[in-house]
């Protein structure tokens, strides 16, 4: 079985500049890869020695990128272009209207095609999921889907959004915390024949150790169903 990419969102951190010791922090919790939060107040993405400080940082933690998520106010094309000096594959963006999200994905994807970045939209950003299916089967390049797990329990089908969204799921969010019936979800996953990162994600409450210890704790259960599947 392919070894699992697990991350954790650079989230956790946002509220501060992302720095050398919060990446070693997540190594040091047994974290192998990061999702890059990209903005401009927590990382300069468009800083030419914002970025190289990152790609040193990054070799220093032995972490991957394994994605980078634009949030609706951000520069999407410009944090593209992180990829010109990160080795990253997945660009997670959010949607906005059909028409306009259209639009930009073309756009963006003409510029990622050569970085070998593949764009994935953000499931929380395009209800129902099925809709966002729609949308991913329906578009004119090429496009995935980041699904967040925690916002599909909410809704009380978990399990079924797996499923919908089995062709185009790219990047699994995952939850610290949540009621989720992990032996279901994991076997659904693995159903669809996922294999890419799964990334914990979450804001800060308490101290970034805490979160990370159960951060931690959550993967340890995660692992222990696919390995038992």
């Amino acid at each position: 079985m392919q070894t699992r990419r697990f991350g954790v969102s650079t989230r956790l951190y946002q509220r501060q500049r992302l720095g050398r010791e919060h990446l070693l922090e997540i190594a040091a919790h047994g974290f192998g890869a990061v999702e890059l939060i990209a903005a401009r107040s927590h990382v300069d993405y468009q800083n030419p020695a914002a970025i190289a400080d990152l790609q040193q940082w990054l070799g220093e933690a032995g972490l991957e990128l394994s994605s980078v998520h634009v949030p609706a106010d951000e520069n999407a094309e410009a944090a593209l272009l992180v990829a010109r000096r990160l080795p990253v594959t997945i660009l997670v963006v959010r949607a906005t209207t059909p028409r306009d999200t259209a639009r930009a994905v073309e756009r963006l994807a003409a510029l990622a095609a050569p970085l070998g970045v593949r764009l994935a939209i953000d499931s929380t950003s395009m209800t129902p999921i099925g809709s966002l299916v729609h949308f991913a089967e329906g578009a004119d390049v090429d496009v995935g889907i980041c699904l967040d797990f925690a916002a599909a329990q909410a809704a009380g089908r978990l399990v079924d959004a797996i499923e919908e969204v089995a062709e185009h799921l790219v990047l699994a969010r995952l939850p610290i915390e949540s009621a989720i019936d992990w032996a279901s979800a994991m076997t659904t996953a693995q159903k669809i024949g996922f294999e890419g990162p799964l990334i914990f994600d979450a804001e800060l409450r308490g101290s970034s150790k805490e979160m990370l210890a159960r951060a931690k704790q959550a993967r340890v259960k995660v692992e222990r169903w696919l390995t038992s599947i």
